[in-house]
C-alpha cells in the first residue's frame, strides 16, 4: 500500500538525508559511512523516480518508467563494488514477484524498498537490498513495455 507521507519525507532534503545518514555504522570508518551514504543515497534517488513515475501525467509515465528502469540498473552495477568495500559478501535475495498491473507491481516493489530506506540496519541488509532495487527496475521496465505502442508502421 503506497505510504500516504512518502511525498513529505522523500522530497524532503534534510528528512531524506536523515534516513541515508541513519544507516551510517556507528563503529565504522570513514570509507564505510561514504559508502553507505552513497548507497542508500541512490535508493532515494530511485525512489523518488518510482514516486514521480506513479503520480505523474499520463504522457510522462513511459519516460518517468525508463528513468527508473536506469536509476535501478544504474544502482544494481555499483552495488558489486560498493558492498565488497565494506567487506560483505555479495549476493541477491530475490523478493516474492508483485502481482498485477507493472504500474501495481512498480507500486509494490517501490513500498518495500521504502520500508528498507526508513528500517535502519547494518549492512547484512544488503543482499535483501539489492533483490529489492531489482525488483524496482523490473516493474518499471514491464511498466515502459506496456506503454509502448507495438503497431507496426507498414
Amino acid at each position: 500500500m503506497r505510504d500516504p507521507e512518502r511525498r513529505h519525507w522523500l522530497f524532503d532534503p534534510a528528512r531524506a538525508g536523515g534516513l541515508v545518514r541513519a544507516h551510517r555504522s556507528p563503529s565504522g570508518g570513514a570509507v564505510d559511512q561514504v559508502v553507505s551514504d552513497v548507497i542508500w543515497a541512490e535508493v532515494v534517488t530511485l525512489l523518488r523516480w518510482a514516486e514521480a513515475t506513479g503520480t505523474c501525467r499520463p504522457e510522462l509515465v513511459s519516460g518517468a518508467a525508463w528513468r527508473t528502469a536506469a536509476a535501478s540498473a544504474r544502482l544494481l552495477a555499483r552495488l558489486p563494488g560498493l558492498v565488497g568495500e565494506l567487506g560483505v559478501g555479495y549476493s541477491v535475495e530475490v523478493p516474492p514477484e508483485g502481482d498485477g498491473p507493472a504500474a501495481r507491481r512498480l507500486q509494490q516493489a517501490a513500498d518495500r524498498l521504502a520500508v528498507r530506506l526508513r528500517t535502519t540496519a547494518g549492512v547484512e541488509a544488503l543482499p535483501a537490498l539489492a533483490g529489492e532495487v531489482d525488483a524496482v527496475g523490473a516493474a518499471a521496465v514491464a511498466l515502459v513495455a506496456q506503454q509502448a505502442d507495438w503497431t507496426a508502421p507498414w
